[in-house]
């Protein structure tokens, strides 16, 4: 049996069966597109493909350096389609070098497979590489390499180290665009930048460890309200949960100033949780607790973690004062089961399709019903109420629409200082015909958390659909993707944002990135090709649409958001129009 060394690529399509469920032969051409592409950098590359399975590619190399190069020159290329209607597809990559076994034409054994696994673990538009190829790089290739940590990886006995190549076209020592902190980090004056790792959960039951996940996160929701912290958003930090990665090195590739880490361990019906602050640029751990309270009363330590964190970052960085925590600071939730059921819904919040609205509604309705006064329950109930409006998933819209005004009056009745219920109001009282009302609110929010990625992105919508001026909402959405490019629904929002502008092209390159199961961004989507006067890709969008939900208008988007800003009402009745003109022709 005949083996050899060789440098393993494996390749294949983000969500390929969910884009195949939505449009299979558009999915079907574009991939073909793209392996047409990726053979002949293959094979401009030094490499051979030798296998080809659903919508997977695999590719030999001689060279490690020559595999990441061919890699990063896909990733490239196709990022710059960015725009094209076929644009979706996103690829992921692995790379191992390794021994392999020669069967024929075909390759097999472990380094094969570790390539495959390396695939699996890549994000979108992603390129991980195994702890030998990262060997052979060296300094050959100008791309910098971050530490993903050692993995455990499926069907492979032992863990391995893991790196991702940043395959952006910067120097080596630029700061990427894309850096999740790039944007606090442009001014070396700016505020100190905070990294809040996931809580490890030290028990056994599910049920803490979504507390210990909610902890984390609402210690960075908590820290995001303050102007003078630039605090990296949750949904970046979660990619860190259970990496084995050093702290020096986390805040490196984060751009850190500090990284909190703690865990939570339960027994019985006694917590503790221990937590620490650590400079990221030395090392050193600056300070620490533990703190340990019945299962009853964890909320209490929740204030008294975020409550510690901040007064000692505070100390140590020279930049805030000690603070004292508002009286009108959210209310804690009175039961453990009242917060577990506003996280499963918050989950669901996040899918966009009817049956997880439907979950989230059901989750979020029965939180509140425990617990009547938690806040963030009541916000993401109105929220859910709103999404089932203006994707066209409500039975009632008119009922979906009162439960939204009143769930979002509740939640900012209990909690002045929610930011998110302060932007729905927003919306409502431009309803209302309070426009100036709209604007002042939008106004507080952006003094109280410039730096949140999510507060800005959702502020975008409002200022563009609800009352202010298009131009700076796109420029609110670009600031949230800088600081956090991997959430796709602040790209339906820059999309949204791009269209009412009338940037049709960047409005498609954005939605490309956005959820595509949601029917606003098919919407969306339809209404900029037509634009654009792409007839047929406007009516391959409208059939996408149509396949869920038949009928679904532009009006049902507007009553339901709510839309009330003037241009955006012109422009997105504009565009259904001529949407609908050219069905019928």
């Amino acid at each position: 049996m005949d083996r050899k060394l060789a440098a393993i690529m494996s390749a294949d399509v983000i969500g390929y069966s969910r884009l195949s469920a939505l449009d299979e032969e558009g999915t079907i051409r574009a991939l073909d597109r793209s392996r047409e592409r990726i053979d002949r950098l293959v094979a401009q590359y030094g490499g051979r493909v030798f296998g080809l399975a659903g919508d997977g590619i695999m590719a030999e190399f001689s060279s490690a350096v020559q595999a990441v190069r061919c890699a990063v020159q896909i990733q490239r290329d196709l990022s710059a389609d960015d725009g094209e209607p076929d644009s979706s597809l996103k690829f992921r990559i692995g790379i191992n070098l390794g021994d392999v076994v020669v069967a024929g034409e075909d390759l097999l054994g472990d380094g094969v497979n570790i390539a495959a696994r390396l695939q699996s673990i890549a994000g979108s538009s992603a390129i991980c590489i195994s702890g030998p190829v990262r060997d052979q790089l060296g300094a050959k290739t100008e791309f910098r390499v971050r530490s993903m940590g050692k993995r455990i990886l499926k069907n492979i006995p032992t863990a391995i180290p893991v790196f991702q190549v940043d395959w952006s076209t910067l120097p080596v020592g630029t700061k990427s665009a894309h850096s999740p902190s790039a944007a606090a980090a442009e001014d070396p004056s700016g505020p100190p930048v905070i990294a809040i790792l996931p809580f490890a959960n030290l028990a056994t039951d599910e049920l803490w460890e979504r507390l210990a996940g909610g902890l984390s996160a609402d210690i960075i929701a908590d820290l995001a309200r303050y102007p003078d912290l630039a605090v990296i958003s949750r949904q970046t930090m979660i990619a860190y949960k259970g990496c084995e990665n050093d702290v020096l090195s986390i805040g490196r590739e984060l751009n850190a100033d500090y990284v909190v880490e703690g865990n939570l361990q339960a027994t019985g019906d006694q917590v503790r949780i221990s937590v620490q602050l650590v400079d990221a640029s030395s090392g050193a751990s600056l300070w620490s607790a533990r703190y340990n309270e019945t299962a009853g009363n964890i909320f209490e330590l929740q204030d008294a973690v975020t409550a510690s964190v901040v007064n000692v970052l505070g100390n140590c960085c020279g930049k805030l004062l000690s603070f004292r925590r508002d009286v009108l600071r959210r209310k804690k939730p009175a039961s453990l089961q009242a917060y577990d059921c506003y996280l499963l819904g918050e989950e669901h919040l996040d899918l966009f399709t009817r049956a997880s609205n439907a979950e989230a509604i059901r989750f979020l309705s029965r939180a509140v019903q425990l617990d009547p006064k938690l806040a963030r329950a009541w916000t993401g109930l109105g929220l859910a109420y709103s999404t089932d409006v203006c994707n066209g998933f409500s039975e009632d819209p008119t009922s979906s629409v009162r439960r939204f005004e009143e769930c979002v009056e509740k939640a900012l009745e209990l909690d002045p200082q929610d930011l998110v219920a302060r932007l729905c109001i927003a919306g409502v009282r431009a309803v209302r015909g309070d426009f100036e009302g709209a604007l002042n609110d939008h106004e507080i929010v952006l003094k109280a958390a410039p730096h949140d990625a999510d507060t800005i992105a959702m502020l975008a919508g409002n200022v563009t659909l609800v009352a202010g001026e298009p131009e700076h909402g796109c420029e609110l959405a670009r600031r949230a993707i800088r600081l956090n490019p991997n959430i796709p629904w602040y790209y339906g929002m820059l999309g949204r944002c791009c269209f009412v502008a009338g940037l049709y092209k960047e409005c498609i390159a954005a939605l490309n990135r956005a959820p595509p199961q949601s029917p606003a961004t098919l919407l969306f989507m339809a209404m900029a090709a037509a634009m654009l006067n792409r007839e047929e890709d406007a009516a391959r969008f409208v059939s996408r649409l149509n396949e869920p939900l038949p009928g679904f208008l532009a009006e049902t988007f507007i009553r339901g958001y709510p839309v009330t800003n003037p241009q955006a009402l012109a422009a997105i009745r504009d565009a259904a129009r001529r949407l609908s003109a050219e069905s019928m022709t």
